[in-house]
């Protein structure tokens, strides 16, 4: 089968693990959520709406234009559990979840294989922006279209509600260039530099990782360790573009993470 080439999720490990981790390998209902994205569960959710709304937005853009009824059909039959399965098959997607022993047969459920597409499709989301997910997913569906619907969604913003702007659903295939850092402090404002560090204390990961998103920003997280293994020092790079933009040391990956996203944070001028 010839398939376009799948999207990478990248720079973020932990979001890897959870996407390729099976919930027969969760230790129940009393695991941590994520402070950035949460679950699988609120992963596979996010994703199977995207993965809908994608293709429902595909077929409606078709011209000459399809009826609702061939829009429906036509969608339904897109994601297909035989089609999705084939998907995973030829991406080797299926070989890289891991599992409970003995979970062969419901990984491989009808049910499970969504799921996992699912989630797979909001993490990716969350990372590199809707434009990409749509241009993927059109040549799955449809690979002899002559022309392809252009990338026009909203997408959530911090604290709710809903952006008008087209460029957000953009992702990353359409950089914006990032606002201009604001001016230099005078030194002996000591209040004012007082205030900007609290400020930048309330700055979440979850918040840099969607203002990056919605900017047109791909975001990345590179990490490294040193010093003994039983204590080490871990030192975690932000990438925007590519380009370091902050810089982050702590006791573990959590807490040097979210130093390096408070860093690149101030250093964009957001």
């Amino acid at each position: 089968m010839n398939l376009p080439p799948i999207p990478k999720i990248e720079g973020d490990v932990d979001l890897l693990l959870d996407v390729f981790t099976h919930r027969s390998l969760r230790f129940g209902q009393s695991a941590a959520m994520n402070n950035d994205y949460g679950d699988t569960d609120r992963l596979a959710e996010l994703g199977h709406r995207i993965l809908d709304l994608t293709v429902t937005f595909h077929y409606f853009s078709k011209r000459p234009m399809l009826s609702a009824a061939e829009v429906t059909r036509l969608s339904k039959e897109a994601l297909s559990h035989d089609k999705l399965e084939a998907w995973l098959d030829s991406y080797d997607l299926k070989s890289k979840l891991r599992h409970a022993p003995g979970e062969q047969d419901m990984v491989g459920s009808p049910e499970e294989i969504r799921r996992f597409f699912d989630t797979y499709v909001g993490a990716l989301y969350i990372r590199r922006g809707g434009a990409i997910i749509q241009d993927w997913i059109s040549q799955l569906i449809d690979p002899d279209a002559q022309q392809r619907p252009p990338p026009q969604w909203p997408i959530p913003v911090p604290n709710g509600g809903i952006s008008s702007d087209q460029s957000v659903w953009n992702g990353a295939s359409t950089p914006m260039p990032p606002s201009s850092p604001p001016p230099p402090l005078p030194p002996d404002n000591m209040h004012t530099i007082s205030m900007a560090t609290h400020n930048l204390n309330l700055v979440s990961l979850a918040l840099v990782n969607q203002t990056a998103v919605q900017r047109g920003i791909s975001i990345t997280y590179s990490a490294e360790q040193a010093g003994p293994p039983h204590m080490p020092t871990w030192t975690m790079k932000c990438l925007m573009n590519g380009v370091e933009q902050g810089r982050g040391t702590g006791k573990s990956q959590k807490v040097a993470k979210e130093e390096a996203a408070r860093q690149a944070w101030a250093r964009m001028g957001w």
